[in-house]
């Protein structure tokens, strides 16, 4: 299903030309540089391609960097073991220099890529052959010196094409069509030569597939998804691609289509290396935008657009179905296919992590209760529908990417897209980086993210269980669980100790959260009588209220001897719930309005 639907996609991005689609035979690549050439093959100068682009860098932070521009190429081969094959018209500096870390493996990358030139570009009569053919007649093995022309750039350089003096107008020499007719012949003599079997896509007999094709926007790593690089996958004497055989032309269309989601950020998320790529069955840009937008939660944004009025309506569709508005009163197609392929990469191995379809309707309704069961009152500066990188990155350490466990963020993605219970190893990592970072900055560390997905945990649990009971976003006074309660009386004694003491060295929160919640039958009555202190210095009827508070929340039937991960979470959430009512000062009561027995004490009350 996965290569069908990447062939589907492509024959409709082909037929519709939407998009400059690659032809077979080409592709479009990372480059770097351009060596411009006179007629006799002479380097005349070298221009830097690279373009200053927006990224991320590890920590999840915007950067600017000098990147490698993307191209249309003639396509490069799959390359592997210790004689790889050499690429036309567009190399790195070890194939068109020579340039290598070993003097043999220097000589024979130097020699194929010549030997390939001359073969392909022998009998053409166009200048641009003539010139790039002189130029491997000139060059030495690893020399890299011209004179006044200054190359010491090509050194760090990543791939590498030709220009001809003075022909810019004409283009780069691998987009003459003299050129180019050379090198789809040199394809079908290749063709020629390879097996003829029946696809396993398309049903279609034809050439098959010995080696599929690399996918770009893995750094370093070039992986492919269909691939026996061991004589152990192979079965029934068949070698390569014959052991599941893939036509050449289904081959290239679907690691094509792949790497044309890969590249376009409106069909790829990259999450804590993790790519998730999402695309239509049939032309639907509002319902795959609609896709991205409930992906991506808070931090979605649109590119730059010449169309203001399709930037505007795309906006507007963000906040009305982030808002929970059903896409059919928008006027979405509910009944379109969507696919999500979410893939990483293991060397130079292809990780499918998931593959979902669904009906764009079924997978809003799923992404909807995603941000409807996290959803909890908080700060307007902290993200009211966080993303999944958001999430995980509130489970790592130091909250940086590359501490993120890819099994639990895998577990996380198909929750949601199942509409099943969120993962317990990703509800365990929350609570645990709660209680080791409470100690050093408790208001950062129990934030809205996690205390929102710790909610929803505990509701999708007791949806599971066919329990009716609720978490809600904001404080429930009525709220029976003990755990709950201890919370809100946890974080009302943090407050009176808050405005007793101005400037508090270590709060109750810095010096009592983990002994709260893994022992509050020894935790509780301690805190509760060194509270006393607190309240009084408090403003009279404040401290009342507060007192009046503890005593209503006060378990009866006593503290209990520990909480489980469910009861510490339940905890979080009544400390967080209660802070927020602090926060709002929604909670001031006029002294008029309490009972005349208001002046009670913690002796009294306990």
């Amino acid at each position: 299903m996965i290569l069908q639907s990447l062939v589907a996609y492509y024959n409709r991005m082909q037929t519709e030309q939407l998009k400059d689609v690659p032809r077979p035979g080409y592709a479009e690549t990372l480059v770097s540089k351009c060596i411009v050439l006179d007629l006799e093959g002479n380097v005349i100068l070298v221009h830097d391609l690279t373009q200053e682009q927006e990224i991320l860098n590890k920590s999840g932070k915007k950067e600017k960097k000098r990147l490698p521009r993307r191209m249309l190429t003639p396509q490069q081969p799959k390359r592997s073991g210790r004689r790889p094959e050499p690429a036309f018209l567009c190399e790195n500096t070890s194939f068109i220099f020579g340039i290598y870390n070993d003097k043999a493996g220097s000589e024979y990358r130097f020699t194929a890529s010549r030997d390939l030139h001359e073969q392909i570009l022998r009998d053409v009569c166009d200048p641009g052959a003539r010139a790039v053919l002189a130029f491997f007649s000139k060059r030495k093995l690893g020399l890299l010196d011209y004179g006044e022309v200054d190359t010491s750039s090509l050194l760090d350089s990543g791939n590498i094409i030709f220009q001809l003096e003075n022909e810019s107008a004409y283009g780069y020499i691998h987009e003459r069509r003299a050129i180019q007719t050379a090198w789809e012949a040199h394809l079908r003599a290749k063709t020629n030569t390879s097996s003829i079997g029946q696809c396993l896509v398309t049903g279609e007999v034809g050439p098959i597939a010995r080696i599929h094709g690399n996918l770009e926007g893995f750094g370093q790593d070039k992986p492919t998804l269909v691939g026996f690089n061991q004589n152990s996958f192979a079965s029934f004497g068949k070698e390569k691609g014959d052991n599941a055989p893939v036509s050449e032309a289904a081959a290239f269309k679907y690691v094509t289509a792949m790497n044309m989601l890969i590249v376009d950020k409106e069909h790829c998320l990259n999450i804590h290396g993790d790519k998730l790529l999402f695309w239509a069955e049939r032309t639907a840009p509002l319902e795959e935008n609609a896709v991205s937008i409930l992906m991506q939660g808070a931090t979605f944004t649109t590119e730059p657009e010449s169309d203001v009025e399709a930037t505007r309506k795309v906006k507007s569709v963000a906040k009305h179905l982030l808002d929970g508005t059903r896409p059919e009163e928008l006027g979405l197609d509910v009944d379109v296919r969507i696919f999500v392929l979410g893939i990483s990469t293991n060397k130079t191995r292809l990780v499918i992590r998931y593959f979902y379809e669904n009906t764009f309707g079924q997978l809003v309704d799923r992404l909807q209760r995603h941000h409807r069961d996290i959803y909890i009152e908080g700060p307007a500066w902290e993200p009211e529908h966080p993303s999944f990188r958001k999430i995980m990155l509130e489970t790592s350490i130091r909250r940086e990417s590359w501490n993120v466990a890819p099994p639990q963020q895998v577990a996380l993605i198909r929750s949601v897209m199942n509409g099943t219970p969120y993962p317990n190893s990703v509800f365990l990592a929350m609570l645990t980086r709660i209680r080791a970072e409470a100690a050093v900055d408790a208001a950062a560390a129990i934030n809205r993210t996690r205390i929102g997905f710790i909610k929803g945990y505990l509701n999708r649990i007791n949806d599971q269980n066919n329990k009716r009971e609720r978490i809600g976003v904001k404080l429930n006074e009525g709220e029976t669980s003990v755990a709950y309660r201890l919370g809100c009386i946890f974080a009302i004694l943090n407050k009176a100790q808050s405005d007793a003491i101005e400037k508090v060295n270590a709060s109750i929160v810095d010096k009592y959260l983990n002994a709260a919640l893994a022992s509050p039958e020894q935790v509780f009555p301690s805190l509760l009588a060194h509270s006393e202190h607190h309240f009084s210095k408090s403003k009279k009827f404040y401290a009342k209220k507060l007192l009046l508070d503890v005593a209503e929340l006060l378990p009866k039937e006593g503290f209990p001897k520990t909480l489980n991960a469910e009861g510490q979470g339940q905890f979080m959430i009544g400390f967080y719930h209660q802070q927020q009512v602090f926060f709002k000062g929604k909670d001031k009561t006029n002294k008029d309005e309490l009972p005349n027995d208001a002046s009670a004490t913690i002796d009294e009350i306990e």
